[in-house]
């Protein structure tokens, strides 16, 4: 028996039970956060967050929503996200001032993944569920991250909650893929929530005299035709697919850059 679990049968810790009407919005308990690990990924500590494994982020007084632990950038996709985009900052000019967005900012472990391999950089993020912003914020106040996080649509919100001219900015793209994704043809970047180039339309009014580096999360197998026509937007490009199994399989990133000199 699970140390603090009900005596009632337990059922299985999966997607689809994390996402269930009852149980998504709930905050999740560590023995409940390890059996989805265990359940899932065959690892109590697959759920990894902050450079932590969930009893240490747990011991912390970290707390997580039942879908965040499904959805969140856990952190060995979160480093290696970080690993690739501190290979393009590099080619920056020495001094220069980087900072993150993300838009969809959910439980933050993306966007403090990335922060942690760019020393000195800071990050904004931007969350539009009350829910997950007030846990998010909490969270990330008792790790002391370099994050401004604000409550709202990122569209509203971007042109006054930003950086300062002369920042390069990365844009850490993880929108909602909801039925984006589909097991015959893959991801469809022309179906997430909002539209992979609806959000950079957003970005480019912002800062469109900036150096930009677009980051956009994406799944192993990618509907060609939205793929090309993105590729076709940016002045450099680079898909990355990772060694790393996930619920719905591989994960990789979509690296894109404008008015960026690789």
């Amino acid at each position: 028996m699970v140390e603090g679990a009900p005596r009632a049968e337990l059922p299985r810790y999966d997607r689809d039970f994390l996402l269930s009407p009852a149980k998504r919005n709930q905050v999740v308990e560590l023995w409940e956060v390890e059996k989805f690990g265990r359940d899932s990924f065959g690892d109590p500590d697959a759920v990894a967050l902050y450079g932590m494994r969930p009893a240490d982020w747990y011991g912390r007084g970290v707390r997580i929503l039942a879908r965040t632990a499904l959805e969140a950038v856990r952190d060995p996709l979160g480093n290696r996200i970080g690993q690739d985009v501190a290979r393009i900052v590099a080619t920056a000019p020495s001094g220069s001032s980087i900072g993150v967005i993300d838009p969809f900012t959910g439980s933050g472990n993306g966007l403090y993944s990335i922060l942690r391999h760019l020393p000195g950089a800071e990050g904004i993020g931007f969350e539009f569920e009350r829910a997950i912003f007030d846990m998010t914020t909490s969270n990330l106040a008792l790790l002391g991250a370099p994050i401004r996080l604000f409550q709202g649509d990122f569209r509203a919100l971007l042109g006054t909650h930003g950086f300062p001219p002369g920042h390069r900015i990365v844009a850490f793209l993880a929108p909602p893929w909801a039925d984006a994704l589909n097991a015959a043809t893959g991801l469809d970047l022309g179906r997430t929530r909002p539209p992979i180039a609806e959000i950079i339309d957003a970005f480019e009014r912002v800062y469109g005299e900036s150096p930009l580096l677009y980051v956009i999360e994406v799944h192993e197998r990618l509907v060609p035709e939205p793929l090309a026509a993105l590729r076709a937007r940016f002045d450099w490009s680079e898909l990355s697919v990772y060694d790393l199994a996930g619920p719905t399989g591989r994960h990789g990133v979509l690296l894109g850059t404008k008015r960026w000199q690789i």
